[in-house]
């Protein structure tokens, strides 16, 4: 059954400037014919910007071409979509094109190396820019000569006018790719400066109220209601609203926390705190905003500079520097596949800057793939073979291309799960913690607007398990703790929201079957301890009154991380100096390498509340046989000095014996026991028994005193008994003498007790030598006053080059 073709139309576009459309018929002006869509999505995308560059860019159709191959260059050349000259005339002497666009009909971001087909096209005739377009979104660049040619992207694609005006079109070169996202940007401070206009906000219940609304948006576009979130719908809705009705906007805001139950980031009674106008006007300011299509770099940028503004005030407790983050995650070189964890991941930064490290990597080995792909396709065609078989060529490519694409989706166009390598990185590998709503709410959107991976934090004290964060799970850890705050014994296991762990049968099941047999054992211990002190969760904090907070989150890095896994952390220099900590770092050289210590300058945290001289510190976890060889190491030093430290308490009491039996030399108990010597009769203190000490620190021992014995083969018995009772007589009112020279042995036995740790830590550390990374960089990218920047000096980039070639020198050694 055939179609019926219409007629040709009386103009090339629509009265409202629309394509014509004729059920599965698309009007062609270039071709001056009807084609059929069906199967063609390509079509589509191409005629709309057949449209846009006649109506916006004001071209003619006459100085333009589609499907368009560069013959003198051979038939299987590249071919265009759609080719721009100067003129007509010049396109009838194939003379050089102004400006080539290419398009594919997939929805998404552009990625430049899907459109090589029209680079090449470009460059071959000598056009200066390009337009790659999907079906949602666009790029333009400008492409400069020679080999090998740039590509540097610009602001937007430019019109006829553009061309006639040499000062706006050098304008335009000159314009990088940041509108879009300054634009944003500013929106979001704009709506920040609303709400502290309209309702008298504090930053935080602004940057509270914004995210919300955010949220609010994403849940939208997710559900695929687009016309929802629109100033639009809001005053549609309004004419039927009803006096005892809910705002509209808190309903929008119900339905969302509905959504996100499962992430556990409002509570129920959480409420939208705005007037509907200003709920309104936040929606006019955000609507033509597609937070799911806008690209990750436009979007994720913008809200991070906000969010750093904003944080870096108010809120500078969760906010580590950029700097500072990019270089401790790049110093981990994180990789596909590992398992990362922030148990104090306040904004996000270091789960973000993960999230980037690996999607890029995932990236480069996709756009290799690509280069593979196009050259095996392409060398099964010939340069003079006929159109359609050098269609189908490109059509194979486009195909491959978007397979290979597939991968690096994060999430479905409903924000769940997807199983592409970058789906697995977002939802299956990152994980992080915050105890404060607003940080780990900000720490969501800022995932999401990176390019999601949010399903993984939670708001939760990084302190106690919850979901897939349990002990012994992580390849990496990396964290900035909270300093300068204390857990104390009164602080319980589930006595808060954000420190019980749900217990409930559907919840059991589902992270049974997801994370197996550990996690239920990690589950059962929490559930277990409920209502007892989370300090006892820890064995640096058990049965104490209370710890420092980045204290207990050192052990709860190591715990989290598998054997050989690698921790990087920020910590007070007073942990890493202080006397009276030198307990920890024993504690810590017994379970980890301390691979580096990077020390920041003052400034580093001086714009946020907890300004504190700091110290970035990594370390690795021993794996069975590195613990197995540090209890040889023990094992082998305690015995080669046992000899020695035994006669040195020996001799040590021997010393003190006559001092304690005479009460430091009282004449009476001097005769007494002479007497006795004088019938083989003599006091004695019982053997020393050392053992060690349950404590925290390694090698510890205490030495026993034995009591007094008497000793020998009386050769008068009567005479013996008669002495050692005149002793005792004796020595009575002497006890606070005795007592005395007892403590006073006690001392010097304690001292050598300390002498004999310390020799056997210096044999052991001797046995387990290896270097240590150490810098001092002055400055790390940030001023005093929190910016950043380029232009801001920062050493932390020649550190981890050097700490490249420290660790690539200590792989060598170790594998000689």
């Amino acid at each position: 059954m055939s179609t019926r073709i219409p007629p040709i139309p009386d103009s090339d576009f629509g009265a409202d400037g629309d394509l014509h459309r004729h059920g599965d018929l698309l009007w062609i002006p270039l071709r001056q014919r009807w084609s059929t869509v069906v199967g063609k999505p390509e079509e589509l995308v191409r005629q709309e910007w057949v449209r846009r560059l006649v109506q916006e860019g004001g071209y003619s159709l006459g100085q333009m071409d589609q499907e368009r191959r560069d013959l003198t260059h051979g038939t299987g050349s590249p071919r265009a979509d759609i080719v721009v000259w100067g003129s007509a005339e010049l396109k009838a002497q194939g003379a050089e094109a102004l400006m080539v666009v290419e398009t594919k009909a997939v929805d998404g971001p552009v990625i430049l190396s899907d459109f090589r087909q029209g680079e090449s096209y470009a460059r071959a005739g000598g056009s200066e820019f390009l337009v790659a377009a999907t079906a949602s979104a666009h790029s333009t660049y400008q492409l400069t000569k020679g080999f090998p040619g740039r590509a540097t992207q610009v602001n937007s694609w430019p019109t006829k006018a553009d061309f006639a005006d040499a000062r706006k079109l050098e304008q335009l070169k000159s314009s990088l790719r940041v509108f879009d996202r300054d634009e944003f940007q500013k929106l979001l401070f704009d709506c920040h400066s609303l709400l502290r206009d309209h309702h008298a906000m504090t930053p935080d219940r602004a940057f509270d109220t914004i995210s919300r609304v955010l949220f609010i948006k994403l849940d939208i576009e997710r559900n695929g209601q687009w016309g929802t979130f629109t100033t639009d719908y809001l005053d549609k809705r309004k004419r039927y609203m009803r006096g005892s009705d809910a705002p509209l906007h808190q309903v929008l805001f119900d339905e969302t926390k509905q959504s996100f139950k499962a992430d556990n980031l409002f509570e129920d009674n959480d409420t939208l705190d705005i007037s509907p106008a200003t709920f309104r006007e936040l929606v006019s300011k955000l609507q033509r905003f597609n937070l799911s299509k806008t690209s990750d770099d436009v979007k994720g940028i913008a809200f991070e500079r906000f969010l750093g503004r904003t944080f870096r005030g108010e809120l500078g407790q969760f906010f580590t520097p950029r700097p500072v983050v990019d270089f401790m995650v790049e110093s981990l070189a994180p990789v596909e596949g590992e398992l990362i964890c922030d148990p104090a991941a306040g904004s996000g930064g270091f789960l973000i800057r993960v999230f980037e490290e690996v999607r890029a990597q995932i990236g480069a080995e996709i756009e290799a793939a690509k280069t593979a792909a196009f050259e095996k396709i392409a060398a099964e065609y010939k340069d003079d073979d006929p159109e359609e078989k050098l269609a189908e060529r490109d059509r194979r490519i486009d195909e491959a291309f978007d397979a290979l694409n597939e991968d690096l989706k994060p999430s479905g166009n409903d924000g769940k799960p997807v199983e592409t390598r970058v789906g697995r990185l977002a939802w299956h590998c990152i994980y992080g913690t915050d105890k404060e709503p607003r940080a780990a709410r900000t720490a969501k959107m800022n995932m999401v607007m990176h390019g999601d991976g949010h399903g993984g934090i939670h708001w939760h004290d990084g302190l106690v398990n919850i979901n897939g964060i349990f002990d012994g799970r992580f390849d990496i850890v990396v964290t900035n703790p909270p300093f300068g705050a204390s857990v104390t014994d009164t602080q319980l296991v589930g006595a808060t929201t954000e420190s019980d762990v749900p217990d409930d049968p559907a919840y059991v099941k589902r992270q049974s079957s997801k994370y197996g047999h550990d996690w239920r054992e990690a589950h059962d211990a929490v559930v277990n301890a409920r209502n007892q002190p989370i300090l006892d969760l820890f064995e640096i904090g058990r049965g104490r009154k209370g710890r420092q907070t980045e204290i207990l989150f050192v052990e709860r890095c190591l715990n989290l991380l598998k054997p050989g896994g690698r921790l990087g952390i920020v910590l007070p220099n007073g942990n890493l100096n202080a006397s009276s900590l030198d307990w920890l770092r024993r504690w810590v050289e017994g379970r980890a390498y301390l691979r580096g210590v990077v020390s920041l300058p003052q400034e580093t945290f001086k714009f946020s509340k907890a300004s504190v001289s700091a110290s970035i510190v990594f370390l690795e976890k021993f794996t069975e046989e590195d613990t197995a060889r540090w209890s040889d190491a023990w094992r082998s030093a305690t015995t080669q000095l046992r000899d020695t430290y035994s006669k040195k308490r020996e001799d040590l009491i021997a010393a003190h014996q006559d001092r304690i039996f005479t009460a430091n030399g009282d004449e009476g108990l001097v005769q007494v026991l002479a007497d006795l010597a004088a019938v083989d009769i003599k006091p004695t203190l019982g053997k020393p028994q050392t053992k060690p000490v349950d404590g925290l620190v390694e090698g510890a021992v205490v030495t026993k005193l034995g009591g007094m014995t008497w000793t020998g083969n009386p050769t008068d018995g009567a005479a013996a008994l008669a002495g050692k009772t005149r002793y005792r007589e004796l020595s009575l009112p002497l006890k606070a003498t005795i007592s005395a020279e007892l403590t006073a042995l006690r001392k010097q036995l304690r001292l050598v007790d300390d002498e004999e740790q310390r020799a056997c830590w210096s044999l052991v550390r001797k046995s387990f030598d290896y270097p240590v990374f150490m810098a001092t960089p002055q400055t790390v990218g940030i001023t005093a006053t929190g910016e950043t920047g380029p232009h801001v000096p920062n050493d932390l980039p020649e550190v981890l080059d050097a700490w490249r070639k420290f660790q690539l020198s200590n792989e060598s050694i170790r594998e000689q």
